[in-house]
Parts: structure tokens; C-alpha cells; sequence
């Protein structure tokens, strides 16, 4: 049955046209808000697949399957097609849709940019995340945030660093919303998504003939007039690429490939890389004159793996979020979990954390979180910062035992339950691999861990 367009309208202010597709991609629910997008008839849509709808879009073309596969929202997305010879522009945000048997399927919103919106009060793609939006404790994580809502207000460039999954695009949305441009429109691009030469056209617009198939087109500078664009993974462009950008930062104008015509724009700038900069620049990689230029104001976001009492802060959130969500209902992690936790390394970060949340509520409907619960893949690399295995250098032994006025015995012991620690955490707590691993009997093993109080 048809949702009333009034009805569900103000659900998904300011949406132009929603799609629902199943996980195979057969459209469940389709609406053109204002005729502006996609220009077909919810009858006719009702039932077909998706490639039917856009036979112009190939699967990794689509939002909603970005969505499916990653098993993540995915916001404000930059799309430009054609259809039916008419050059179209949106900003796509899709949601998956998940159950205890795991996607079954997602909802695509889509906001149209096309040149009699771009100007008019309607057109609001704005932030989606603020400060309450970021889950920490960390007294020195918070503390940043005075410094960052300073540049949010700010009219400079911002450049974003820090590693893969520490919520980079969070931080991005959040300087946005705090910043005068917070009614202007909020973009995000991805840089290392899109080949290098799609890229320019992407970022400055074409005009018609530049090259085959080009028509006039407005780039994302331009669709961004007045408000934010968010450069992800920044570090991805090319030498050549930089060093147009780095003119239309320092001209505030754009020339669309093609033309000789300069246009003027009011845009601001917010980059992030997972990368070091600095040593790029060192490499050669990155132009140093647009490092300098970005880098005016900039934010470093801590590792996951610096801010440890977030750890069952985040762990408990995203319980809660997949609980709700599966129907499932797990009550926490078991101590070995959370000293194993404490003590991994998270490569991936928060990113990482939810997908080890995320997969142990799909498996797992009750109780508490065990170890034998956890990802294989997590007990194959380093979980102790410390870098414990590495006994054959004196140094770091001295460096990271010793203790001076302690007796030898306390010494020797605390190296002995880092060992164990490491060792039982490896084998998931497994005795018997442990016991072998280490070549003591069980019961000597036995014995060591109750007197550390890793049982």
C-alpha cells in the first residue's frame, strides 16, 4: 500500500525522493517528492529492480548498496547522472536495514541540487552529528573540544587528522554544525573513491564539450556555495590535483574543466587524512604549499587505543544500539573480554570496535560477551601495545619493568603475568594451548594465573 506523501513527507524534510529496495535490490517503496530527481511514477516502480529504475548506474554506482554491503549509513553522497538526456544532481544518504538474519534491505534519501533549488530556502542538506554525537569520557579527548568549537565559528580551512575508523567524518559534521554556515549545505567526497581524472570534473564542474560526453555541469565548489565541503582522505590526491585545489582555495574560484571563465566561491574547506602530512610532504607525496595552507587550523583526533576508558563506554553503546535493533538481548562482556579489549591494539579504531560489537550481537542473542565469541581474526596480531613479545631487547625490558627500589622478585613477577596475560588472551583462554605454548604443566599454569588474577 502507497504511504501518503503528507504523511511521511515531514519524517524526511528536507527529501526529495525515497527509495526502499530489498536486499536483492527489488523496490519495496518509491516517492519523487517534487518531480525533481528521478521522474518516475510510483506505479511504475512498485516491484522492479533497481537497475530497472537506473539502468544508467552500474552496482558500485549506488548508494543503497554501499549501504548493504559496508552494513553502514552512508551520508550525503554526491551523485550526478543523466536522464533522458536532462543533467541531474543529488546528495544520497543511505540506511540499512537489519535484523537477526542480517540486511535485509535499505532506505536511500535523496536531496536534489539541481540549479532552481541550489539558491532557495528548501534546499538544507546540513550536518547530521554534534557533540553529543561523540562518546567519550576522556578527559583530555573532551577537553579538545574547547579548542574545536573555536575553529568551528572560525572562517578558516580545517584540516582532520587521525587514523582509519577514529570517527574523522563525525568531527566534520560537527565543525559544520557549530559553524555560521550551518544552514548552508554540508558535502561530503571521498578522495580516494573516485579516479583521479573523475575527480576534477567532480570538484569543478565541465562544460559541455570539454570532453566526450561532458555536458555543463556544476562541480561540488560550486553546488557547495556558502557552506562546507568535506574532503575525505585528502592524502589520496594526485600532485596534480592538489595543485588545482590548492588555487581554488587561494582564488576562491573555480574554472570548470573546459572553460576560461572564472568563478567565484564561497566555500569552506574542511580535509582529512589518515596519513602524516608532514612526512608526505617529506616524501615528496603531498605539495608542502597546500599542507601549509590547510594546515592553518587544524584538529588531531586520538587513537582509541590513547583513550582506554572509552573502551566499555563504546562497547555498552553499541550493545545497546544492536541490541534494540536484532531484538537481542546481551548484557554486557565478561571480565576476560574487557581486559582483552583493554589490551588490544584496535588498528581499526571505534570503526573497528563496532564491527566486533556488531558481529558478536549477530551470533549471539543473550548473555554475556566471552571470548570465544570474538572475531579469529583479533587473537592473529599484536593486543599488547607494549609490544611484550619483543623479550630479546634489554632495552625495552629495562625500560618498561624496571622499577627502581622494587626487589627483583616484584620485578620478575610483573614481567611473568604479562606473559601469562598475553599468552592466555592469545589462546582464548584455553589452558591446554596455553600451558603448551609457555611448556609448564596445567597446574603450574593454573597456579600463576589465580595468583595474578587472570582467571
Amino acid at each position: 500500500m502507497k504511504i501518503e506523501n503528507e504523511a511521511l513527507k515531514p519524517m524526511f524534510d528536507p527529501t526529495d525522493s525515497i527509495v526502499i529496495i530489498d536486499s536483492n535490490g527489488k523496490v519495496l517503496y518509491y516517492e519523487d517528492y517534487n518531480d525533481q530527481i528521478n521522474m518516475i511514477r510510483y506505479e511504475n516502480a512498485i516491484g522492479k529492480s533497481i537497475y530497472e529504475l537506473y539502468p544508467f548506474f552500474k552496482r558500485e554506482d549506488f548508494t543503497v548498496f554501499e549501504a548493504i554491503d559496508s552494513k553502514s549509513v552512508i551520508l550525503n553522497k554526491f551523485q550526478q547522472f543523466e536522464i533522458n538526456g536532462i543533467p541531474k544532481k543529488s546528495l544520497n544518504s543511505a540506511y540499512p536495514l537489519i535484523n537477526e538474519t542480517g540486511v535485509i534491505g535499505c532506505i536511500v534519501t535523496s536531496v536534489s541540487l539541481d540549479n532552481k533549488n541550489v539558491r532557495t530556502k528548501k534546499y538544507s542538506v546540513s550536518a547530521k552529528y554534534n557533540f553529543e554525537d561523540i562518546i567519550t569520557c576522556d578527559s583530555k579527548f573532551i577537553a579538545s573540544f574547547d579548542i574545536l568549537k573555536k575553529l568551528a565559528i572560525s572562517e578558516s580551512n580545517i584540516l582532520v587528522s587521525g587514523e582509519t575508523g577514529t570517527g574523522k567524518e563525525l568531527i566534520a559534521h560537527t565543525i559544520h554544525a557549530n559553524s555560521p554556515r550551518k544552514k548552508n549545505p554540508f558535502i561530503i567526497q571521498n578522495c580516494a573513491a573516485i579516479p583521479d581524472n573523475l575527480m576534477e570534473s567532480i570538484l569543478f564542474g565541465s562544460s559541455k564539450g570539454s570532453f566526450t560526453g561532458a555536458t555543463d555541469r556544476q562541480g561540488l565548489f560550486e553546488t557547495s556555495e556558502g557552506g562546507t565541503l568535506y574532503l575525505d582522505e585528502m592524502n589520496s590526491l594526485s600532485l596534480d590535483l592538489q595543485a588545482k585545489l590548492l588555487r581554488a582555495i587561494d582564488n576562491k574560484s573555480i574554472r570548470r574543466i573546459g572553460e576560461s571563465k572564472e568563478r567565484i566561491t564561497d566555500v569552506r574547506i574542511i580535509a582529512s587524512t589518515n596519513e602524516s602530512l608532514s612526512e608526505m610532504v617529506k616524501n615528496q607525496q603531498f605539495r608542502k604549499d597546500l599542507y601549509y595552507r590547510l594546515n592553518v587550523a587544524s584538529y588531531s583526533i586520538m587513537p582509541l587505543r590513547e583513550r582506554k576508558d572509552d573502551i566499555p563506554l563504546l562497547c555498552n553503546h553499541y550493545i545497546r544500539i544492536y541490541n534494540d535493533r536484532l531484538n537481542h538481548n546481551i548484557t554486557g562482556v565478561n571480565k576476560a573480554v574487557a581486559d582483552f579489549f583493554n589490551s588490544y591494539y584496535w588498528d581499526g579504531n571505534v570503526r573497528e570496535l563496532k564491527n566486533v560489537v556488531e558481529y558478536v550481537c549477530t551470533i549471539k542473542k543473550e548473555a554475556e560477551i566471552t571470548i570465544n565469541d570474538l572475531p579469529n581474526y583479533m587473537f592473529n596480531q599484536k593486543t599488547i601495545p607494549s609490544n611484550i613479545e619483543n623479550l630479546t631487547d634489554k632495552k625495552f625490558i629495562l625500560d618498561t619493568f624496571l622499577a627502581p627500589g622494587d626487589s627483583l622478585k616484584s620485578q620478575l613477577e610483573l614481567l611473568e603475568k604479562e606473559i601469562m596475560k598475553k599468552s592466555i588472551l592469545h589462546n582464548k583462554y584455553s589452558i591446554t594451548k596455553t600451558a603448551n605454548e609457555l611448556e609448564i604443566s596445567r597446574q603450574t599454569l593454573y597456579t600463576k594465573l589465580k595468583k595474578y588474577d587472570l582467571l
